[in-house]
């Protein structure tokens, strides 16, 4: 499981992070944290001809908050948090203004692998991650005694019996949470930068799941305050209570006035190549007083969208259920947080 050989850069700012990715293209790779990159060149998954280190571009790696900022682009936008993409998941834990003012960021950035991993890894790059499957993610010589999958430039997917396209899993923990909080994410290039909101940097494509260009680099994630009052929650089902990813996790969001529910965001990960806006469950808290009957209808609408997959640790049918299950505690908590 040695490293295959690359060519090594170490830029010591943004602008030079750019134009090396400019000069080398689809061959370059970008590491941050590592945990996951380094993993899958071993396996060779990923055998980049250039690996370009962010480590030493402090620029990228600050929390800064905006009680009141100004709206943005004609936008209505309420001040906010900004993370720059090479914060580490250790220190978002431990920032009080992040606790203070966005706690269940600090309570997904908690729930990812183990308190080593989240010393090394990025935001930027747990963003960022590959979706997964029992049949990629595997060394070299386990895959090769069964044809290429679609992910690996092959025709055929092991997980989905005739599937005719790569239904490997997305499987991030921030993500959720960050879209139900109306995240937006900047990336930059040589030559300019454009912001979209943090749902649309996932194509919900298992060959090719982040809808970065080759020649662009995450740069910033903004989270505007939520308007009036509000309160989050994110649940995880996984084997161990450290190191694995989930094998589904549900993020609730309310915002509430009075004793009504004015607007609801629940969404899942790991059901499919992209996280997963639960529309119709957000639609049946909306205006809503949140009690055990409106929670559980919710719950039945998550229930009835998820479609995860085999091949990530458990079983479809098992994952389902428990999408009704996590649904019900985390909108509890989340409305139990007023």
């Amino acid at each position: 499981m040695r490293l295959p050989k690359f060519e090594h850069f170490q830029p010591g700012s943004l602008d030079e992070a750019v134009e090396l990715l400019a000069a080398h293209g689809r061959e370059a790779r970008l590491n941050a944290g590592g945990t996951a990159l380094v993993v899958s060149m071993k396996q060779r998954l990923i055998c980049p001809g250039s690996l370009i280190n962010l480590k030493e571009i402090s620029e990228l790696d600050f929390i800064t908050y905006d009680e009141k900022a100004k709206p943005r682009s004609g936008r209505r936008r309420y001040g906010g948090l900004r993370i720059g993409a090479l914060t580490r998941l250790a220190k978002l834990v431990r920032s009080p203004v992040v606790r203070e003012h966005f706690p269940v960021i600090v309570q997904a950035a908690r729930s990812v692998a183990a308190p080593p991993i989240q010393t090394m890894g990025t935001l930027g790059g747990n963003l960022c991650q590959d979706t997964r499957c029992f049949y990629y993610n595997q060394s070299e010589f386990w895959r090769g005694a069964r044809p290429d999958c679609f992910k690996a430039g092959g025709d055929v997917c092991h997980v989905v019996s005739g599937g005719d396209h790569c239904y490997s899993a997305y499987q991030g923990d921030l993500a959720p949470v960050l879209i139900a909080l109306d995240a937006q994410v900047k990336l930059a290039k040589k030559g300019g930068e454009r912001t979209i909101p943090l749902v649309e940097l996932y194509t919900g494509e298992g060959e090719h799941p982040i809808g970065l260009a080759s020649d662009e680099v995450l740069t910033e994630i903004e989270i505007p305050n939520p308007a009036g009052s509000w309160s989050g929650d994110y649940q995880k089902l996984r084997h161990r209570e450290a190191l694995d990813y989930p094998l589904l996790g549900v993020a609730a969001v309310l915002n509430w006035n009075g004793g009504k529910c004015v607007q609801a965001r629940i969404v899942a990960t790991a059901v499919g190549s992209a996280p997963v806006v639960m529309e119709e469950a957000g639609a049946i808290l909306q205006g809503k007083e949140i009690d055990e009957e409106t929670i559980a209808l919710a719950a039945e609408a998550v229930y009835e969208a998820a479609r995860p997959v085999a091949k990530i640790g458990s079983t479809p049918r098992y994952r389902r259920k428990m999408a009704r299950v996590l649904t019900r505690r985390a909108i509890a908590n989340a409305w139990g947080g007023r």
